[in-house]
């Protein structure tokens, strides 16, 4: 893989990220009341039209329409790995290991009211292509059997630690936080085996600068909202250095409040990507700006690298946040939230 750019794979990436939501189609989908007038919108789309040409959207639900958005995002992935065998290469299965560290957490999260609420939840459809059995992960009831049922993978050392005493309890947020930071290392030692000069480089840019601001978002949000301590704020940071100085993540854990934060945070390249010291969004809009940079980040990946691996890599987070788009509209219709509040959560101009 290292010598090979996979141009053909490149340019499908480019067409199809091409063919993304646009911030009017989403106004338009803003302005409808219920879940079928969205599925038929998306069915008219360029961007949906062939991976919901099967969907009837009369009986359409919440829960089945946001199934049937990511299935057909994955099923997108699949395709470009068909283009030029990219599925024989092990180090493009990233795809799939972000979808099973989902369905592990979903498990995880609603093992409190017992797993029946994980089975309604589970993407069955991902089954044949999981290292682990889907239909083991439902049947466990326990955080002792979801550890049994990923006992022969990699999944099994991130999350035994974490077993934390003989009444079986843990910490969900523990769980997350040792997934991710796995998910991430195991992308750059994946990277530094099979790739070389520029490309290497290029896309570990892009996974140090997302690991950068996935903590930044995190920190930011546990100082402004939560108050939360220095030694707790530290404990949910993904353990893995990206871009920025060890230092300069150290006086953003440890500043005293949200302000300090910011003040500190100015004087970094991602400050500077934010604006000017005097234009700095409002610590309310800070978050959303965060998010709105990790996807400017990705698509200037998308547009500059020439190799599958940075395209692949890029435009599936941009495709998650489009579905994340999309879920939080049709929440937005469930609880009948007005469009200019929903509007605000969306992060759009990508």
């Amino acid at each position: 893989m290292a010598t090979k750019m996979y141009r053909a794979t490149v340019a499908s990436v480019r067409a199809i990220y091409g063919n993304r939501l646009r911030p009017q189609q989403y106004r338009m989908m803003m302005s409808m009341h219920t879940v079928p007038e969205i599925a038929a919108f998306l069915k008219q789309t360029d961007a949906y039209r062939q991976l919901l040409a099967d969907m009837e959207p009369s009986v359409v639900h919440r829960g089945y329409l946001e199934s049937v958005l990511r299935r057909a995002v994955f099923q997108q992935y699949l395709h470009f790995c068909r283009l030029e065998q990219l599925r024989n290469t092990p180090f493009f299965r990233f795809v799939i290991m972000d979808y099973e560290i989902r369905e592990l957490l979903k498990a995880i999260q609603l093992l409190p009211q017992h797993n029946n609420s994980y089975i309604t939840q589970m993407f069955s459809w991902l089954s044949p292509y999981t290292c682990f059995s889907l239909e083991e992960l439902a049947k466990a009831d326990s955080y002792e059997k979801i550890l049994e049922a990923v006992k022969h993978t990699i999944y099994y050392t991130h999350l035994k630690p974490f077993l934390s005493d003989a009444e079986g309890n843990f910490s969900y947020f523990s769980c997350e936080i040792a997934l991710r930071a796995g998910y991430m290392q195991h992308l750059m030692d994946e990277t530094k085996r099979v790739m070389k000069a520029k490309n290497r480089d290029a896309l570990l840019d892009l996974i140090r600068e997302q690991i950068d601001l996935i903590n930044l978002i995190n920190a930011y949000r546990l100082k402004s909202v939560f108050r939360t301590d220095q030694a707790t704020l530290r404990s949910l940071m993904l353990p893995i250095r990206g871009n920025l100085p060890t230092r300069i993540c150290s006086a953003l854990y440890d500043a005293p409040d949200a302000e300090s934060f910011r003040r500190i945070l100015m004087n970094t390249r991602y400050g500077r990507m934010l604006g000017s010291p005097g234009e700095l969004p409002h610590h309310l809009q800070m978050e959303h700006c965060f998010q709105t940079l990790r996807c400017r980040t990705a698509r200037n990946a998308l547009r500059f690298s020439d190799h599958a691996s940075v395209s692949l890599y890029a435009v599936h987070y941009l495709q998650q946040v489009e579905v994340d788009n999309l879920t939080t509209i049709i929440e937005g219709i469930r609880y009948d939230k007005p469009a200019s509040y929903v509007e605000s959560l969306l992060i759009m101009n990508v």
